[in-house]
């Protein structure tokens, strides 16, 4: 084989691989997977701060924890299962055992998915559907995944078992089929025949099996690629699953230089009850790090405009805590801080803990660098007697200016962190969120022409030019449980133009269609967050037990009633063993709907449901 030096000890081949096998070499690919970093970091951060060694090879392949977690879709930083059409699927198959992965990789594939195969396969595995052998013979080949043949390397048995192939000649005949070679093709299937009829196996079974391993031989995937892919997916879902906390440690710093997933992973945190604490100039390392108590803190490199060189400046000059933000800029004495990189930090409250206010250190962040410029100066020339201890003076480190606002605080920490940490723009609308709207998650149980009430924040948007000129939009809207994307046609868009934008707190009447087999929301209304108790109307009802009431329990109902006025409509629904009735209440019942309302009301004798049903969702 002819070679190409590149340089010293490095060759390479000058026949391309379909050359290279042929005259009989063998061909690898290497492949470079940022999740073996990430298990690789994982085990490293066990060891650090827990002092636990794990062997990944030596984890047993049946842990309960790690195959539960799978089942309930909790697949959020698992490789290659976090999509949704694979969470889903993983949802349908409910896999338990290591085999179930290796088949639902080689499975969630375009052609599988496109030809049936893999619906196929979960008909088959939940028994909605009999399992059939193309031979008797096959059964031992096919068993496992339950008569199909998924694997290439299942194609190769079957024409072994059937037709007495070597292995040789059946790998020859799985190539011919993946890459449709005809005349190939022709010559073995004149011998798979004869080799099935000299086993017993009828002309008319050889043909169709035949035909069959040909069908699937274009979806067919390699069961050692497929395995050794399932074993990452694995070993990501278990330590997952059984050290959630330094798990999502490891996978945050892997992408910290992707805000979006930063923001993505957080999120999952705080699903996990996982809470993630922000930067702190004492505490936070480069990456994101482990604490005790399910903590996790923000790591510096994370911080946009924080960059590599800075984080290493920082950490080298932090052999004590830094007692202030010009105790900082005294002692930095490598470059790599500036202006921009100090901002960001103080921004996103790298300083609180030391008392002082970040729009007072931004007012003063002048100061501190020209502090850090003479600090630096006089340590290059080896003026050291500026240190010395009856000489030095540190400006007053106590910058207790007002505050900024609250929303001028989350607005730094999304610009710069990517995400909202410490609270949410939501937070204040949260009790009416869930007495008014729709809960984004469920807009899936919504049918065509059905009405509901939504509201919460603009994540994200998209506009584009109609056919006509004009503009529409794909709106994805977040609650802090969930998110949907709203189509604005150019009508409802022209009407609310100034109010959809990014981070736009909005609420808004949608009606529910059909697009590609999914449910589509289309805006109808779109108005301010804060005016969504006006818009809405809610109705509340009790469920009361008959044969409890009594005078004094009607008394004290009524006298709950009255304690919490509004506009809201009271209907009073009895129930005992002779039936049920329906009352409403008279107006001076109307009530305004709260948690604390319904709290009060589920407290009293009697009342076995409170509902608060929101009249503008039909």
């Amino acid at each position: 084989v002819p070679l190409l030096r590149l340089g010293e000890g490095e060759f390479v081949t000058q026949f391309d691989m379909g050359d290279v096998e042929a005259v009989g070499l063998l061909k690898f690919d290497f492949l470079g997977l940022r999740n073996l970093t990430l298990i690789d970091e994982a085990r490293a951060t066990l060891s650090k701060y827990a002092g636990v060694e794990i062997c990944v090879e030596s984890i047993p392949l049946d842990d309960v924890g790690t195959f539960k977690m799978l089942c309930e879709g909790k697949t959020s930083g698992i490789f290659q299962l976090e999509s949704s059409g694979m969470t889903n699927l993983i949802r349908r198959v409910q896999p338990n055992r290591f085999e179930d992965l290796i088949a639902l990789l080689a499975l969630y594939r375009p052609g599988p998915l496109e030809s049936g195969m893999t619906e196929e396969y979960v008909e088959r595995r939940n028994g909605n559907r009999s399992i059939s052998y193309p031979h008797p013979s096959l059964k031992e080949v096919l068993e496992d995944t339950y008569g199909l043949p998924i694997y290439q390397d299942q194609i190769m048995l079957m024409a072994r078992a059937l037709s007495g192939f070597t292995l040789a000649e059946a790998d020859i005949l799985r190539k011919a089929m993946g890459k449709k070679d005809k005349a190939l093709m022709a010559s073995l299937r004149a011998k798979f025949t004869a080799g099935c009829l000299e086993q017993g196996v009828s002309k008319q079974v050889a043909d169709k099996t035949f035909d069959d391993m040909e069908k699937f031989s274009r979806y067919g995937f390699n069961k050692s690629h497929t395995t050794a892919y399932a074993f990452v997916s694995y070993w990501t879902a278990y330590l997952k699953a059984n050290y959630p906390t330094h798990f999502m440690s490891s996978l945050l710093t892997s992408v910290h230089g992707d805000l979006d997933k930063v923001a993505d992973y957080v999120d999952e945190c705080k699903g996990m009850k996982i809470e993630i604490l922000p930067p702190d100039i004492n505490e936070s390392q480069r990456e994101f790090t482990p604490l005790e108590g399910e903590k996790i803190r923000f790591g510096l490199g994370a911080v946009k405009h924080v960059g590599a060189g800075a984080v290493e400046a920082i950490l080298n000059a932090r052999e004590e805590p830094f007692i202030s933000f010009f105790d900082l800029c005294r002692k930095v004495k490598e470059e790599g801080l500036d202006r921009e990189t100090l901002e960001a930090l103080i921004k996103t409250g790298a300083f609180d803990q030391m008392g002082a206010t970040r729009r007072g250190l931004l007012r003063h962040l002048g100061e501190g660098l020209e502090f850090m410029q003479s600090a630096r100066r006089e340590f290059i020339t080896g003026q050291t007697s500026f240190f010395s201890e009856e000489k030095t003076v540190l400006p007053d480190p106590r910058i207790t200016e007002e505050e900024f606002d609250q929303r001028d605080l989350l607005s730094f920490e999304k610009e710069l962190l990517g995400l909202y940490l410490t609270a949410h723009p939501l937070d204040d609308y949260a009790e009416d969120l869930q007495l008014y709207c729709l809960p984004l998650r469920q807009v899936g149980s919504l049918v065509p022409e059905q009405q509901a009430l939504i509201g919460g924040r603009i994540k994200s948007l998209r506009r584009i030019d109609t056919k006509r000129g004009n503009q529409m939009a794909f709106v994805v809207l977040e609650d802090g449980n969930g998110e949907a994307e709203i189509t604005f046609f150019p009508k409802v868009l022209d009407a609310a133009d100034t109010s959809i934008v990014e981070d736009a707190l909005i609420g808004l009447t949608v009606t529910a269609g059909k697009r590609n087999g999914d449910i589509n929301l289309v805006a109808e209304e779109v108005f301010s967050l804060s005016e969504i108790s006006q818009r809405a109307r809610l109705a509340v009802t009790l469920k009361l037990d008959g044969a409890q009431l009594s005078k004094s329990q009607l008394a004290e109902l009524a006298q709950t009633l009255q304690e919490y006025p509004g506009d809201a409509p009271v209907r009073i629904h009895v129930v005992d063993t002779l039936g049920s009735v329906v009352i409403l209440a008279d107006s001076r019942f109307c009530v305004r709907p709260s948690e604390p309302l319904r709290s009060t009301l589920s407290a009293l004798t009697g009342v076995l449901e409170v509902s608060m049903k929101n009249g503008n969702s039909r």
